[in-house]
């Protein structure tokens, strides 16, 4: 009756009359212990894959479906991500002058990038004769 005359479910009001029933404590678990084995397993066999190959051979040996942040997240832990080479830019380094002794025997380029207003930019391509320093060609586009 006073459940209705409040607009409340009839059940609602019950469960407010129960003493509540405290949960189980239960001793924290790691989810993460046996996939930490079968990563430490996987890094000593293939000792060169990332986190991401380490993800798809868990899928492929273990049947187990794991996000590869999470792969990721175990390894940085474990100390067993391989780092990466980074390699910088190769650009070969000539040393010493081409000797040149008369004009139309060695040729330079050069490009260079100017603003053109409100069309934009523009590239301009000279090509230099080494012996005089004179631009034989230029192009723009």
């Amino acid at each position: 009756m006073i459940a209705k005359a409040l607009g409340l479910n009839r059940t609602y009001c019950y469960s407010l009359l129960k003493p509540p029933v405290p949960k189980p404590k239960r001793p924290p678990v790691d989810k993460d212990a046996l996939v930490k084995q079968w990563i430490r397993k996987l890094c000593e066999e293939f000792p060169t894959y990332g986190y991401r190959r380490i993800q798809v051979m868990l899928r492929r040996r273990y049947n187990l479906r794991v996000n590869h942040k999470r792969v990721y997240r175990l390894m940085n832990e474990m100390e067993l991500l391989v780092k990466s080479p980074r390699k910088g830019a190769s650009r070969a380094k000539r040393r010493g002058k081409i000797p040149v002794t008369r004009s139309n025997e060695h040729f330079q380029c050069d490009m260079t990038k100017v603003w053109c207003g409100k069309d934009g930019w523009g590239y301009l391509f000279a090509v230099i004769d080494a012996y005089d320093r004179e631009c034989v060609c230029q192009a723009k586009s």
